[in-house]
């Protein structure tokens, strides 16, 4: 009995584990991915439609709405359309210079950020119109808000320095680790000129001000999900190169991206901004708490709420969708 039992019970073959990897077949928040591609379809059309009516109103309308949409092309493509330009070359340029020079340009950044705000309030001031003074005001405030937290954290600014110079250490290791940057942001100028076009269309269709409005919130929509999709691809590849040890494809971790993470950044692209929103009142309700005031009362419960969301929803979730280990395929 001893022997049939040791034949049968220890002369089984131990169960191998099965490997661990980041390469699941599923695809993640398949409702907000489908609620995205639904968007998507619905902004394409209505911005290939609005461009056809922009079309047909400078060729059939009469002369004031001609005459409204031609001065639409004259004083507005031309300045968005160089604007965009610009921050894509500027967007190049910062790129470059904070992996160059990571110190430098984390101080440059932060008093940067202040000098710009105060003379662009003060600039807008000087021309002594309503709505210049207003916005000028709110630079002007800005900067100041700016240049009160740059003095805040100025005794951070050495350990965040050298956080920052380490991190980028693995980045040469991947050379085309800026491509996705590239794609998206040439997919994005493509884009925000078709919705200009659309806009002036817009002009020469029914209830102007909301069409607007939604092609806004569809852009802002779709421009942080293009941001994300480049932060879900940069985070893969770092971490498959911490955890693992490897060098993985940035092309197939950039297509994964827009595949089967995708849900994940159209789904955060929703809330995380409103969330990290929400950070900034928390951070100001702890300033203004005080226990022997009446009217801060409820403010201890509201930063312990906020601080209940922070903990699962913040920018790291995008490192987290790439860190979470699932089955082999």
């Amino acid at each position: 009995d001893g022997l049939l039992f040791y034949l049968v019970f220890e002369q089984q073959p131990e169960p191998q584990p099965q490997p661990v990897t980041l390469n699941s077949r599923k695809y993640t928040n398949r409702i907000s991915l489908f609620l995205f591609v639904l968007h998507m379809f619905l902004a394409v059309t209505l911005v290939f439609f609005l461009v056809f009516k922009g079309v047909q109103g400078l060729i059939q309308e009469s002369e004031s709405n001609k005459r409204k949409e031609k001065n639409v092309l004259k004083y507005f493509l031309p300045q968005v359309e160089a604007a965009s330009f610009m921050s894509i070359i500027l967007a190049f340029i910062w790129q470059g210079a904070i992996r160059k020079w990571p110190t430098f340009m984390l101080h440059f950044i932060l008093w940067f950020t202040f000098v710009v705000s105060l003379a662009a309030g003060i600039l807008l001031i000087c021309f002594q119109k309503p709505a210049t003074d207003g916005v000028g005001v709110c630079f002007i405030a800005f900067a100041i808000g700016n240049g009160l937290y740059a003095c805040w954290v100025s005794h951070r600014i050495k350990f965040c320095c050298k956080v920052l110079s380490l991190s980028l250490q693995p980045v040469s290791k991947f050379p085309d680790l800026s491509k996705p940057t590239y794609y998206v942001l040439g997919a994005g100028f493509l884009w925000i000129s078709l919705w200009i076009l659309a806009v002036i269309g817009a002009l020469n269709f029914y209830f102007p001000p909301l069409v607007i409005i939604a092609l806004v919130l569809s852009l802002a929509w779709t421009t942080e999900v293009m941001r994300n999709v480049v932060n879900i691809t940069v985070s893969r590849v770092i971490a498959l190169y911490y955890l693992r040890g490897m060098q993985s494809s940035t092309q197939f971790c950039f297509l994964r991206a827009l595949t089967r993470n995708l849900g994940s950044a159209c789904l955060g692209s929703l809330f995380v901004p409103a969330i990290e929103a929400l950070r900034i009142v928390a951070r100001g309700l702890n300033l203004l708490e005080r226990e022997d005031e009446f009217m801060f009362c409820c403010a201890h419960c509201c930063l312990r709420v906020m601080e209940s969301i922070f903990r699962n929803g913040n920018g790291w979730a995008y490192v987290q969708v790439n860190l979470s280990s699932q089955t082999n395929n």
